[in-house]
């Protein structure tokens, strides 16, 4: 295959990526529409939505969070993806810098795994600080019922 049918393969690959993701995206934001719409026209009819509509949000809010089984908390992953990837900067730092005798090029490859490490860190620290804010996430519930609709006729 020569190198402009290759640029060409990669290209319409990348296009219909494209195409997909926009579909998908304007799928699902029609899907989420048509939830809003009828989530209104149940409140219209004076009919109170059923909490099922956000399982976890009512779970928490009920004080059964510790016996909801929803999606798990992956953050733990995190940590452990970056302290390994510090462990592993450090030591290339070690093996390539002086056991190799090449210390700018160990530091530059080490440092490298040890700022991904960092990164993987302080992505967890962020996740586990937003589930324990989402955790501590107070329901308050409607100010009133609605009136149901008036039938006369």
């Amino acid at each position: 295959m020569s190198e402009s049918g290759i640029v060409i393969f990669l290209t319409m690959t990348i296009i219909a990526g494209v195409v997909l993701m926009i579909a998908a995206m304007n799928n699902r934001r029609n899907i989420r529409e048509m939830e809003h719409r009828e989530r209104l026209a149940m409140i219209e009819r004076g009919v109170m939505p059923a909490p099922e509509t956000n399982p976890a949000g009512f779970e928490t809010a009920a004080g059964f969070h510790e016996d909801f089984k929803g999606a798990p908390d992956n953050s733990h992953r995190y940590r452990t993806a970056g302290v390994l990837m510090v462990g592993l900067g450090f030591g290339l730092m070690f093996v390539i810098g002086i056991a190799g005798g090449v210390p700018d090029i160990g530091f530059g490859i080490g440092a490298a795994w040890v700022s991904l490490g960092a990164a993987s860190l302080l992505n967890y620290w962020l996740m586990s600080r937003r589930s324990e804010r989402e955790r501590k996430a107070s329901w308050t519930g409607p100010a009133r019922r609605p009136d149901p609709p008036n039938i006369s006729t």
